[in-house]
């Protein structure tokens, strides 16, 4: 294909530097068009960068050439260099927006890497930066293969996140409805369906911010519970057991039978069969550190009357009527 009459006409004013702006606008307005108006390369999704620019240099070349006289042989070589430059430069830009791809292949998407606990026992993670995650049962983080490039967690479940000292970059976690901030320090976080979701921090300072751009800053001790109303901030009592999982402690502050039952099949990873009824009133209160199920049982006997059955992963409680 030649290129237009009076097109080549301002391409030799350019090459003599005689071109007006008005000419040059002319030109770059005709080569935005699109390469493939003007080249017919159907197929540039297929070719990279240099594949295009080179059969361009071809065809500026041969359009050019004939329209400018044989005795000037070094003019024109020179020529249609030049604007075979100036084409291309110009072109730049459209080649990233037609999408025709480079020589190295288009950067792929960061890879996940998925840690998850189940129940029956309390997962610690160290990650790539030296933080490390304890995983609560039930519980589910996801971060980059490139996670010390950004330090961004996702979260599904409820952990305790101890951060290294990085003031460069800070380390987030995002849940469903709450993005948590900090540089460095230790916080919890409790993400569960069909409840409130809690930030509570036990050093450092943390930043949280929801969907609606509200930001709230804790301090140590402080605890933010969130809900689809907005978020509260208080301070977290000593007694608060909170905290008590992260150090291996289970703590019950008048707990009915029901809510017992559900606890120790998510600490032990067992299966517990009972013969609760809807009268059953027992209640239980009790600070019970680094137990295995069975010694824990028997000092549940001291406050509640019941008696135990164990077979592997199997248990039977039976309860008697409470005083």
């Amino acid at each position: 294909m030649r290129l237009p009459s009076a097109l080549l006409d301002i391409v030799s004013k350019i090459l003599r530097g005689k071109a007006s702006k008005e000419e040059i606008q002319k030109f770059n307005t005709w080569y935005t068009k699109g390469i493939d108006s003007v080249w017919h390369i159907q197929d540039h999704k297929k070719r990279n960068k240099a594949q295009v620019e080179s059969e361009m240099l071809q065809n500026i070349r041969k359009a050019t050439c004939s329209r400018i006289p044989d005795s000037s042989t070094k003019q024109s070589f020179l020529g249609w260099k030049v604007a075979a430059s100036i084409i291309i430069l110009i072109g730049i830009g459209l080649f990233a927006i037609k999408g025709i791809p480079s020589d190295t292949p288009a950067k792929q998407e960061a890879k996940l890497l998925t840690f998850e606990n189940g129940k029956g026992m309390i997962k610690k993670v160290r990650l790539p930066d030296g933080s490390t995650v304890s995983l609560f049962h039930d519980t589910k983080i996801q971060v980059a293969e490139s996670f010390s490039e950004n330090r961004l967690v996702k979260l599904s479940g409820e952990a305790f996140f101890e951060v290294k000292r990085d003031t460069l970059r800070p380390f987030r976690v995002e849940t469903a409805t709450l993005t948590t901030e900090v540089l460095g320090t230790s916080f919890l976080i409790r993400n569960q369906p069909e409840q409130q979701e809690v930030v509570a921090v036990k050093t450092g300072l943390v930043k949280v911010s929801d969907p609606t751009d509200s930001i709230f800053m804790l301090t140590p001790n402080l605890r933010l519970d969130y809900s689809d109303q907005g978020g509260t901030v208080s301070t977290i009592p000593k007694s608060d057991p909170l905290f008590a999982w992260t150090e291996d402690i289970i703590v019950f502050e008048n707990t009915d039978m029901k809510e017992m039952v559900k606890t120790l099949e998510e600490w032990y990873g067992v299966k517990i069969t009972t013969d609760l009824t809807a009268s059953n009133s027992c209640q239980i209160s009790g600070t019970y550190e680094k137990q295995s199920l069975e010694n824990l049982l028997q000092l549940i006997q001291y406050s509640i009357p019941m008696t135990y059955e164990i077979a592997a992963k199997d248990v039977t409680l039976t309860f008697k009527n409470c005083p």
